[in-house]
């Protein structure tokens, strides 16, 4: 008893497997049997490649059932040309998609160099910036300098003035007391 059941067991992995095998034909098989011409222009519009090899009617039905002794060459053509579509398939994708991370390594290298060259630019006008409030700082300085050196001048020349004034007031007078005398 103990011999049935090992022997079942491999029979029934060996029948899982093949299960699996024959599954997986059949969906590579389905999906690439059922992409129409007018799928395969939709499918190139949106960025997807699909390259169709031809499979007969009879290539198609003997990819899809278990192999024949008596047709094993054939069957593993139609098998093969299924297997072929589908890498190829593959490949196209990996392709297209090897394209856009290039393409998008080119952007992102541009945008960092765009970046690069805008903050050099940015700092550089920081630094003008800078440069131009501190000039503004000095002429302001400058201006309050003068603007009180005047003032001082201003007040020195007003007191002048008087004392000019005070003085030419006391020679009228004196001028004045002499005529009268």
């Amino acid at each position: 008893a103990g011999g049935g059941a090992v022997a079942s067991k491999p029979a029934a992995t060996a029948g899982a497997w093949g299960g699996l095998v024959l599954n997986s034909r059949q969906r590579a098989l389905f999906e690439s049997v059922t992409v129409t011409a007018q799928e395969s222009a939709s499918l190139r519009q949106h960025g997807f490649f699909v390259d169709v090899i031809s499979l007969t009617a009879g290539e198609a039905t003997l990819a899809s059932g278990p192999p024949s002794v008596e047709g094993s060459e054939t069957w593993e053509e139609a098998v093969r040309k299924v297997y072929e579509q589908h890498c190829r398939s593959l490949q196209q994708q990996v392709q297209a998609a090897d394209g856009r991370a290039v393409e998008l390594q080119l952007a992102v290298q541009q945008s960092a160099d765009l970046r690069r060259e805008q903050e050099e630019v940015k700092q550089k006008l920081l630094g003008e910036v800078e440069n131009k409030h501190a000039q503004l700082e000095r002429v302001s300085e400058d201006i309050a300098t003068t603007r009180r050196s005047y003032d001082t001048q201003l007040a020195m020349l007003t007191e002048h003035l008087c004392n000019l004034s005070v003085r030419l007031s006391e020679k009228d007078e004196s001028l004045a007391s002499l005529q009268a005398q």
